[in-house]
């Protein structure tokens, strides 16, 4: 006849309060890493809007940025994230960040054709100092490419990063 080990209450308790302390942690983690993001945000669109507060594509611009770090950080620290033991919750976000690469595609071809359009004149035309208007446009450029090509590069790595996690957590224990 087997015999069962008395169920501690103490440890039992202490693994309650180490499980409770965690979830604080990762929570208190994911606001400071918000508010982390929302600073770069103001630091790259600062620039923009105070001299050009009719661009276009100012909500595209904040989503690319918030894409690029949350994602990035989300393959390197998924361990710390409340996606680390969601199974489902990762494959759908797999799905998520195909949909979000389709969009962000768009909306490059979008500023593509933007760009394409005219001179910074004509772009611009809102800006007061002629001299700042191509090295604005500049800027605009180099940002904006910088982070929609790092958002779409950062969600295709994240997909992989959350199906090997899958995979992991399915397959543990097996050769």
């Amino acid at each position: 006849m087997p015999t069962f080990a008395p169920q501690n209450a103490p440890d039992s308790l202490l693994q309650n309060a180490f499980k409770l302390n965690m979830t604080k942690n990762k929570i208190l983690l994911e606001v400071v890493w918000w508010l982390f993001t929302a600073v770069i945000v103001f630091v790259v669109m600062y620039p923009i809007w105070s001299n050009y507060p009719s661009y276009r594509f100012n909500v595209i611009n904040i989503v690319n940025i918030v894409v690029f770090v949350t994602f990035a950080r989300y393959t390197f620290f998924l361990k710390y994230t409340f996606l680390a033991s969601l199974q489902y919750a990762k494959i759908a976000f797999v799905l998520f960040t195909l949909a979000i690469v389709a969009t962000l595609m768009t909306q490059i071809q979008n500023f593509n054709v933007w760009i394409d359009g005219g001179d910074p004149d004509v772009l611009l035309d809102s800006v007061k100092k002629v001299q700042s208007r191509e090295s604005l446009l500049n800027y605009i450029k180099s940002e904006y490419l910088f982070f929609v090509v790092g958002a779409i590069i950062s969600a295709i790595f994240l997909s992989g990063r959350l199906l090997i996690s899958v995979w992991r957590l399915r397959n543990r224990g097996q050769a």
